[in-house]
């Protein structure tokens, strides 16, 4: 959902504005609420089930994260993905979880996390479309309708390569909405990173997704934070390390990510 940039790799730390504290985060938030923001309907890193909760990837990452630093629980807000950072900014909510990646206006506008999920394979890019349309590889996608959800790492690299393929750009709020507008032929394909083409793929036989070989990749993900907390930044930064060295992440990360498992 929502990336670009050089990120390291899982394991290493991103360079970002907050640094990463390095030692146990249990700070003793005993009795608080972890306010988080989030946008949901990206698979799997957010999205609502049937009762209308949220689940997923960083749903289930930063409530143990929370967990871990005492929190009692945590209060989500589910708001449009381009008004995340200057929520969090305005004091709506203490951080971002949203498969969110750096870029160097994210970098400038608000304190991010180190990467906690960096898997070049599942955070590439990837074209989103019907099985039995004409698109089948990228140059398919010349002259035809692209959506992207606004404000994210995909709606720049698709403003990359318009001009080249000619594409028309519609840029929307939702990508289930945008799933729907494939289907009903008004939008062409959508661009999306891979984890998130091959969740659409799975849950919907008409659909079909493959690699896009234009423009710049989406990767890593990182938590955001209010400009100048860099407090709960690292604290945050700690339980990531924590949750790297003792296996506890890539086991979250395989739950999600390994279609095989």
């Amino acid at each position: 959902m929502k990336k670009i940039m050089a990120v390291v790799l899982m394991g290493a730390l991103l360079l970002t504005g907050c640094g990463s504290s390095g030692e146990d985060a249990k700070k003793g938030h005993e009795g608080e609420t972890l306010t988080v923001l989030t946008n949901s309907g990206y698979p799997p890193y957010e999205i609502r089930n049937t009762n209308g909760e949220l689940e997923g990837f960083d749903i289930e990452l930063t409530e143990t994260i929370a967990k871990k630093l005492g929190y009692k629980d945590v209060k989500w807000e589910d708001i449009d993905f381009d008004a995340l950072i200057g929520a969090v900014n305005t004091g709506k909510g203490d951080m971002v979880a949203a498969g969110l990646s750096p870029n160097e206006e994210r970098k400038k506008g608000a304190e991010l996390s180190d990467s906690y999920y960096n898997a070049s394979e599942n955070t590439t890019n990837y074209v989103l479309t019907l099985k039995d349309g004409d698109i089948k590889e990228t140059k398919d996608i010349k002259g035809k309708k692209v959506g992207v959800q606004l404000s994210t790492i995909q709606e720049s690299t698709v403003n990359e390569i318009k001009d080249e393929y000619e594409l028309k750009v519609d840029s929307r709020q939702n990508y289930a909405q945008m799933v729907q507008e494939i289907k009903n032929k008004r939008i062409d394909f959508i661009v999306v990173e891979k984890a998130v083409a091959d969740d659409y793929v799975e849950k919907n036989d008409d659909l079909a997704t493959f690699r896009l070989e234009a423009g710049s990749d989406s990767e890593g993900n990182v938590f955001a934070f209010k400009k100048g907390n860099t407090a709960l930044c690292e604290e945050v930064n700690g339980v990531i390390k924590e949750m790297k060295e003792n296996g506890e992440l890539d086991k979250l990360i395989s739950k999600y990510f390994d279609k095989e498992k």
